[in-house]
């Protein structure tokens, strides 16, 4: 005869199942942060007579390149006041 499933053996099973049910929501959610994310005018480098810009995109390159903007932007102790 076959053995009824005790209730220790149940939350055996879900133990062991709660990791892959917890990464696979994870997932879910990686994936939808990630479709969601886009950019509607992508950046592309143009050259120009002063060598080459990139134009376009979501981010201004004051943000991308460190070297530019104002030096205080990056230091936490500016802001305080």
């Amino acid at each position: 005869m076959g053995t009824v499933p005790t209730s220790d053996a149940r939350v055996t099973r879900l133990a062991r199942a709660l990791p892959l049910l917890l990464a696979a929501l994870l997932a879910l959610g990686a994936v939808g942060t990630v479709g969601t994310a886009g950019c509607d005018d992508p950046a592309r480098y143009v050259t120009t007579p002063d060598g080459i810009s990139l134009e376009g995109g979501c981010l201004s390159p004051g943000k991308i390149d460190p070297l530019t903007g104002d030096p205080s932007d990056g230091d936490p102790a500016a802001r305080r006041g």
